[in-house]
This record gives structure tokens, C-alpha cells and sequence, in this order.
């Protein structure tokens, strides 16, 4: 929700400054409309060309970067929550409790919205995982041996957890977008100065405006991959749950 009024507002500030100094510029005094002034702005708009391009350019790549880095740690979590199934069942009955716990707490985590929050019902079962690991006993040396490989699954598959969950909440400094906003907002204004006041000059700043606005939505979005419309799907964590269930 905040992607979307931060991109409206967005929108209407570039399109609303290129408009009101197409608007104005007849109004102005002779001396504010001479082609020496006319250069000077025009050179200022080229100065600002570059940077916002450059900034749009790498504040999309690292939403990419982190949109595509938590998908893969989700999808590696959930392996890792499969994994230690596998691991338990060899247990045998013994080790019932733990994989009923584990089960709990993928059903649980599907129910958390978004699945990346700290809730605390689901942190507890996932500790009781840990918890009811710990307390088995075994005097076989294989058993052991596959105890412990369980015991390091578990702890991997924790950190996995705490790897995404921290990765989710990137987002980017609120004066780096004021920044970029600003440098926009003042080429906007550089362009329509002068610039013919016809249908499609009109037309075309609007759609500039629009599309420049949709990337930094998509930036922000992508920046939250737990939240809003672009998230990423629990179908990793719907697996392991069926996985696990057989």
C-alpha cells in the first residue's frame, strides 16, 4: 500500500512540474524567455540526466538482487525442513514427537502472513522441533550417528530461517528516494520549459511520468518480497508440508 501512494505522488509531481512550467513559461518576462536562458536550463536538465538514470539503474538491480536472494533461501529453507524429515524417519517411533512438531510448525508458518515475520507461535514450535530432538536417546551407534546428522540439519535449517527473514525486510532509505524524487522532479520541470504545448508533448510527459513512477513502485515492491501484489509464493513451504505429511 505504501509502494502505491509513494508511486502516485510520484507521478503526479513529475507530471504536475513538467506541466506547470509549460504552463508558466508564457507569463514570464521577456528576459526569462531568452534563448541565453533557454541554454541554461536546457543544460541543467542534461546535468541531471545521467544521475537518476544511473540511480534508477542500480536501485532496480538490488531489488532484483534481494527479491531473487530470498526466493532461493525459501526454497533452500524448505529443503532443508524436508531434509530433516528424511532424517528422522530412520529414527523410528521414537522419533514421532519431533516430526509431528515439525509438521506443526510448517502448517504454522503457512498461516503466518507473511510467512517471513517473527510470529511468536511459530518461533516456539519450531524450538520445540529442537527441543524434543534433543531429548531422544539412543545406544545404538548408527542411531546416534544419524541423530547428530539430524541435530545438524535442524541447526542449518534455523539459520536458513533467520537468513530470510532478515533478508525481507530490505528496504531503501527514505532520503536516497527524496534524492532521486527530487532530481526528477527538477528535469521534469527543465523539459516543459519551452516546450510546445501541443496534445502529444502533453501526452508524452504524462506517460514519462507514469513509467518512471511504475519502476519505483516495482523497486519497492520488489524490496518487500513478503508483501503487496509482487511476493513471492509459500509453494516451497506447501511441499514440505505434503512431504513431510506422507
Amino acid at each position: 500500500m505504501v509502494a502505491v501512494v509513494v508511486a502516485i505522488l510520484i507521478f503526479m509531481l513529475l507530471g504536475g512540474a513538467a506541466l506547470a512550467t509549460m504552463a508558466i513559461h508564457g507569463r514570464l518576462g521577456e528576459h526569462h524567455r531568452s534563448d541565453e536562458t533557454n541554454t541554461s536550463v536546457r543544460l541543467v536538465a542534461t546535468l541531471f540526466v545521467t544521475m537518476p538514470s544511473l540511480l534508477l539503474g542500480l536501485m532496480m538491480n538490488n531489488s532484483a538482487n534481494t527479491y531473487a536472494a530470498v526466493d532461493r533461501n525459501l526454497h533452500v529453507f524448505a529443503t532443508d525442513l524436508i531434509l530433516l524429515d528424511r532424517s528422522l524417519r530412520p529414527l523410528g517411533p521414537s522419533a514421532d514427537e519431533p516430526r509431528k512438531r515439525l509438521l506443526a510448525y510448517v502448517e504454522q508458518a503457512l498461516k503466518d502472513a507473511p510467512i517471513s515475520r517473527a510470529n511468536e507461535v511459530s518461533e516456539h514450535l519450531l524450538d520445540e522441533v529442537g527441543n524434543s530432538l534433543r531429548e531422544l536417546k539412543f545406544n545404538d551407534e548408527q542411531k546416534i550417528a544419524l541423530w547428530n546428522d539430524a541435530r545438524s540439519v535442524y541447526r542449518q535449517a534455523v539459520q536458513q530461517r533467520w537468513t530470510f527473514v532478515e533478508q525481507s525486510d530490505g528496504s531503501f532509505p527514505s532520503p536516497l528516494i527524496c534524492i532521486l524524487v527530487g532530481w526528477l522532479t527538477l528535469m521534469f520541470a527543465t523539459l516543459g520549459f519551452r516546450a510546445p504545448r501541443n496534445a502529444v508533448v502533453v501526452s508524452t510527459y504524462i506517460a514519462a511520468a507514469a513509467l518512471i513512477a511504475a519502476a519505483i513502485y516495482l523497486i519497492l515492491e520488489m524490496s518487500t518480497p513478503f508483501s503487496g501484489p509482487i511476493q513471492l509464493s509459500d509453494r516451497p513451504l506447501v511441499r514440505a508440508a505434503e512431504e513431510i505429511r506422507r
